[in-house]
């Protein structure tokens, strides 16, 4: 059977374009409104909703998901570079991603001990050790098991898609605030297709893996 252009793509090329999505995602509107000033990026989304009345059912540091899972991804990707420049430069990417989950200036002196912005710190510190440790260790995960590879592309593609379904559950409280509708923005869709293209990544792992 000739193969068609899904069967054709490789692993790691998918999961390169998912890590742009997610990237470019988490930087454009979300709740697209006719007023400039009220619309909100992905970004923007954690410390407004931490604002907002009615929003508390979804933690705002989860609408960083989709970055630190878009460094991760880049990671990834550059890990098993046999050039240690490529290996680098995509190593130090995949940190200044990850490093944009911190807290901003001045509140990231502080946020140790905050509980705004502790959970957004810790986690944001453990993504930039995990792409570290990714980097220095050349540590290629779709090298393990194709199963394992697939289940851990799995995991990530969730946890990006985490905001994506958060952003619906707070829309109705942000729409109460605004008191009027809010579109569906394009960061929002570029999340749902970045974490669908993480998913079609595992698929390719498991179907490069047929005998």
């Amino acid at each position: 059977m000739k193969p068609n252009l899904i069967t054709r793509l490789s692993p790691r090329f998918v999961l390169l374009v998912a890590a742009g999505l997610l990237f470019i995602g988490h930087l454009l509107p979300w709740a697209a409104h006719k007023t400039a000033a009220l619309t909100l990026t992905g970004r923007e989304l954690s410390p407004f909703t931490n604002l907002t009345p009615g929003a508390g059912i979804f933690l705002n540091e989860w609408f960083y998901l989709s970055l630190w899972v878009s460094a991760i991804l880049v990671a990834l990707v550059a890990a098993p570079s046999s050039g240690r420049l490529a290996r680098g430069v995509g190593g130090a990417l995949a940190v200044a991603i990850a490093a944009l989950g911190l807290p901003p200036y001045p509140q990231i002196l502080t946020a140790y001990m905050d509980a705004n912005y502790r959970l957004q710190f810790a986690i944001s510190l453990g993504v930039v050790g995990i792409v570290l440790g990714i980097t220095v260790f050349r540590a290629d995960g779709l090298r393990l098991r194709p199963w394992l590879a697939a289940g851990l592309l799995a995991l990530l593609a969730l946890g990006a898609l985490v905001p994506w379904a958060g952003y619906l559950a707070v829309r109705p409280a942000i729409e109460q605030l605004y008191r009027d509708t809010t579109a569906l923005g394009a960061g929002w869709w570029l999340t749902l297709a970045g974490g669908l293209a993480t998913l079609l990544a595992g698929v390719r792992v498991l179907q490069s893996s047929d005998p």
